[in-house]
């Protein structure tokens, strides 16, 4: 009996396995994460091709079984799967919006290469729709949980389990980032962006008085409160807003009547929001609420390296470590020292006569280094030694007589050669000054402490830091703590 590969055609055996494929998964689940890929059956290979390697990786782990039950169905039972990366499969669209109106990952150093009279080429214009912010998130530990539960509020059919989703971090960490894109990819899905809204809990409040105003508050109500989903961001704003947030309560549980989803954002656990009403308080805890974190190193060269080829940069490994140990609050602070680079880097073509054939689009240590030199990171004035004493001592979750005792703990020891090396580094103060604070009589013992923990950074490996934080790399401990005093002295 010939095999099935045999009876199909290509084209007819890619049509078979795509309508199976969305009947197993839904077809929601289908577009959006088969919806963009390009699909071929060559023999008994079906290819699959994406242009992002997370919606490669999330289909090669979510629905690599599905995938080759339904291929074997099709091709036989000697189907193979292959799926990768391969964006120049994928064309680029001309657009004629102005540069402020294009989507904010669009590639604006093409547009920049291709000439000095603004007009750009169908290719170099818009790198990618801007229902594809979700799977172009940077995801590392400290917001994996964030961006998986987004997915699954957009994606699965039981959302209602999370939602509300409630997010939560300090500034510039990228949760309004979450919220389009969560917004953007739903209206997508279900092809009725018109019954999705993004604002912010500002926007709410103004739009409320001002219905409240006009008379209009039927309508209001109308448009709120029929929505498919709806994401509000700053939340915190609502505080000490009795009727506003009475108002916004009575939204929220029309909308979960409803089956709407939900997503918000704020800059504190809705435990830590002052003046805010305990029902609203108790609907948010009865979905997920999830704290975004400071990017760890590992996922804060990756942006950097994102955003420097946004802006057509080539960054050499220790430009951009040099920027991942001074950048360490927010993912704004990466962003701007990238932008603040390349404005270095044009002022420095600019004024470059020799033409050598330099490629001037490349950053090297020395501009990272003159950048934060420029920017006055080292303080003006030296730190205290009691401040480097006092976080070192909190975060270590030791008391300031077991750093001066004698004691020979694992922390205690590293605590001490911390205060060292941050102490020769943001202080004036030498090393014997350096070990009296220590309650030292010999500065030797500081100073191999110092050079021990240089060594040590090197290997990078995790440190137990005792309580209920997780291990953390050293080099990643060193530079907290090192912006964590600068912040707290004003020089950061």
């Amino acid at each position: 009996m010939p095999s099935q590969s045999k009876r199909n055609s290509p084209t007819r055996s890619r049509k078979l396995i795509t309508e199976k494929l969305t009947q197993r998964i839904g077809s929601h689940r289908y577009d959006m994460w088969f919806g963009h890929a390009q699909m071929k059956v060559e023999g008994d290979l079906l290819d699959i091709a994406t242009d992002s390697e997370f919606v490669a990786n999330w289909i090669d782990k979510h629905f690599s079984g599905d995938l080759k039950g339904i291929a074997e169905e099709t091709l036989g039972n000697q189907a193979s799967i292959k799926v990768h990366v391969a964006p120049d499969l994928f064309g680029r669209q001309e657009t004629t919006r102005k540069p402020s109106e294009l989507d904010p990952v669009e590639d604006r150093s093409s547009a920049r290469r291709s000439g000095s009279s603004g007009k750009t080429t169908s290719r170099h214009t818009v790198r990618v729709p801007t229902v594809r912010l979700l799977s172009e998130f940077i995801v590392g530990e400290s917001n994996r949980l964030a961006h998986s539960s987004a997915i699954r509020l957009v994606e699965d059919d039981d959302a209602q389990l999370i939602s509300p989703l409630f997010l939560h971090s300090e500034c510039g960490l990228g949760k309004t980032y979450l919220l389009r894109s969560i917004g953007q990819r739903f209206g997508e899905i279900t092809g009725r962006p018109q019954k999705v809204r993004y604002l912010t809990a500002e926007q709410f409040t103004n739009e409320y008085i001002a219905s409240i105003r006009a008379g209009t508050l039927d309508s209001f109500r109308a448009k709120m409160r029929k929505l498919d989903l709806l994401a509000i961001d700053d939340v915190h704003f609502f505080s000490n807003k009795v009727r506003t947030q009475s108002e916004f309560l009575h939204t929220l549980d029309e909308l979960d009547l409803a089956g709407a989803r939900i997503a918000m954002a704020s800059d504190e656990h809705p435990r830590h929001i002052r003046k805010f009403s305990q029902a609203l308080i108790s609907r948010f805890l009865s979905g997920m609420v999830v704290k975004i974190d400071r990017p760890g190193r590992t996922t804060r060269l990756e942006l950097i390296h994102k955003f420097a080829l946004t802006r057509g940069l080539n960054i050499s490994e220790a430009a951009a470590e040099e920027i991942a140990t001074h950048c360490v609050g927010s993912i704004r602070e990466l962003e701007g020292s990238i932008t603040k680079l390349f404005a270095l880097k044009t002022l420095v073509h600019r004024h470059d006569e020799e033409g050598d054939g330099t490629n001037h689009n490349e950053i090297g240590l020395v501009l990272a280094e003159q950048l934060f030199k420029d920017q006055g990171w080292q303080p003006s004035t030296p730190v205290r030694m009691n401040t480097i004493l006092g976080h070192v001592c909190e975060r270590l979750a030791i008391s300031k007589a077991d750093l001066m005792s004698s004691g020979r703990h694992r922390r205690v020891v590293l605590a001490r050669a911390l205060v060292a090396y941050l102490g020769r580094e943001l202080t004036t103060q030498s090393y014997p000054e350096i070990a009296r604070e220590l309650g030292r009589s010999y500065h030797s013992t500081v100073h191999t402490a110092a050079q021990r923990l240089k060594k040590q950074m090197v290997e990078n490996k995790p440190i137990d830091l005792g309580g209920t934080e997780k291990p953390l790399p050293l080099r990643e401990l060193v530079d907290q703590l090192r912006h964590e005093i600068l912040k707290a002295t004003g020089k950061s």
